[in-house]
């Protein structure tokens, strides 16, 4: 029985056919352009997503899936109407309009409230809403008529499936509008911000029965992340993974909902029934795209040629490439920094600088995350992590082994294995214990050291500050 999965990205809408053994089988991509109407502002454009969802629905389908899973980024905020018709482009977790709603009157003052830091940021669907209030009343009279939708982008594509108004646990669990500690609408969110109780789908488990469309039954939605997290079989204390795509996701299994605060986000991992799993997560926003910066620069060919870079010293070179802002500390405007560059200073130092620089910025958010979890070992998963320069300079500068499993897709794997609980043929204590999971690769701290010192990388982040 073979299983398709469809993972939403922020640049690429992706389908993987699994085995009933979970071996990929079949995989298609459509790019889907990003969009840049104004600075600080990064969209998808809706109608071209949908049309991407659809063809390999019927891809899927043609290559005889009978089941499909669907994962998508989180962060975003689409307004669509009845019929199913976007009425915005979709907004994604990069953009930074949000900065033109929380640096005002009243949302400065109220950001100060214990509750409201952790919902009055840049990224949070809640903003983006607001940003709607101020600029959109239009959809939000409609919203109120019932003659249109706000949701993230996986509640869209629910409706699409299914129809209804619905979105999955772990996406809605991000919007700041429904608490995954207590699993209600958090309604002094709503009274305090005067956000419309229309705003708020009906809350699903990830292993649902969400519908059938073109032939085939979708059972699972789930935020990518926290599908990757499945993937790695991290769902009990200890296990950490770092998802190295467009950009890096430091998420860590914990044993109950906590709000960490400091840039980090409480995470509800799975619901499945009265099972619930959490975690914590940090995120720098640019790493792989910082890569295919470096291509576009010339300065590198392919990601496959950073292995040529094992043993390079960079001296006192410094780059912390920060080119879409620091989430982990709190620094949305930081941007690229260098320092020390001579004369002696070539292509090949340059780019390890690179890869240095990104590494300690995701050991800052390791760093914080330890402070209040217990990690054993990292998994590691995405495009960049492809790169055994990047493994072992991330085991070195996090201190602890680090895994790689022989397909880096884990997102899409851990959706194939939700989707093997849906038909019966998995049950959750068979995730739990991670049958699913199938490392190849592992890479110990100081296989390869690190000239670049996280102290100075610290410093200079913690310096960086908004020029508005």
């Amino acid at each position: 029985m073979s299983l398709g999965v469809i993972d939403v990205g922020t640049t690429n809408v992706k389908l993987i056919i699994y085995s009933s053994e979970l071996e990929p089988q079949y995989q298609d991509v459509i790019n889907v352009p990003t969009l840049f109407p104004r600075s600080y502002y990064v969209e998808q454009d809706a109608n071209t997503l949908r049309g991407a969802f659809r063809h390999l629905i019927n891809v899927a389908r043609d290559r005889g899936a009978k089941f499909l899973g669907i994962s998508t980024y989180r962060a975003s905020t689409i307004a669509w109407d009845r019929s199913g018709n976007p009425l915005t482009n979709i907004v994604t977790w990069l953009d930074r309009r949000g900065l033109e709603i929380i640096n005002r009157f009243p949302y400065n003052l109220l950001r100060r409230l214990p509750l409201m830091s952790s919902v009055l940021i840049p990224t949070s669907p809640v903003v983006q809403i607001l940003w709607l209030l101020r600029n959109r009343r239009d959809i939000l009279e409609r919203v109120s008529r019932g003659e249109a939708y706000i949701g993230t982008l996986s509640s869209y594509l629910a409706y699409l499936v299914s129809g209804k108004y619905i979105n999955d646990a772990t996406n809605e669990a991000l919007t700041g509008l429904w608490h995954p500690g207590r699993l209600e609408r958090i309604g002094v969110v709503y009274d305090v911000l005067k956000i419309p109780r229309e705003v708020g789908p009906e809350v699903t488990d990830n292993v649902y029965e969400y519908g059938e469309i073109d032939g085939v039954r979708v059972g699972v939605l789930i935020a990518d992340q926290q599908a990757a997290m499945i993937g790695e079989g991290c769902l009990t204390s200890g296990c950490g993974k770092v998802t190295n795509g467009t950009g890096s996701f430091v998420d860590v299994a914990i044993d109950k909902f906590r709000l960490a605060g400091d840039g980090l986000l409480p995470l509800l991992v799975l619901k499945i029934g009265n099972s619930l799993f959490y975690g914590v997560e940090g995120f720098l926003p640019a790493t792989g795209s910082v890569i295919d910066w470096l291509i576009k620069l010339g300065l590198l060919s392919t990601p496959q040629e950073l292995d040529r870079l094992m043993g390079i010293r960079i001296g006192d070179l410094v780059v912390i490439p920060a080119l879409a802002g620091v989430n982990v500390p709190q620094r949305p405007c930081a941007r690229g920094f260098i320092d020390g560059l001579t004369l002696d200073t070539n292509r090949e130092v340059f780019v390890r600088a690179v890869v240095e620089g990104i590494v300690q910025l995701v050991a800052l958010i390791f760093d914080k995350i330890r402070g209040i979890a217990n990690v054993g070992f990292v998994r590691v998963d995405g495009g960049l992590s492809r790169s055994n320069l990047f493994l072992k300079l991330l085991a070195t500068a996090l201190g602890v082994r680090v895994e790689r499993q022989f397909d880096v897709e884990a997102t899409a794997r851990g959706v194939a294995a939700l989707l093997k609980v849906f038909t019966g043929e998995l049950n959750l204590r068979d995730l739990i214990d991670g049958v699913h999971v199938k490392v190849e690769t592992v890479a110990e701290p100081n296989e390869e050291k690190l000239s670049l010192s996280r102290s100075v990388v610290r410093r200079i982040v913690e310096g960086m500050r908004c020029r508005t």
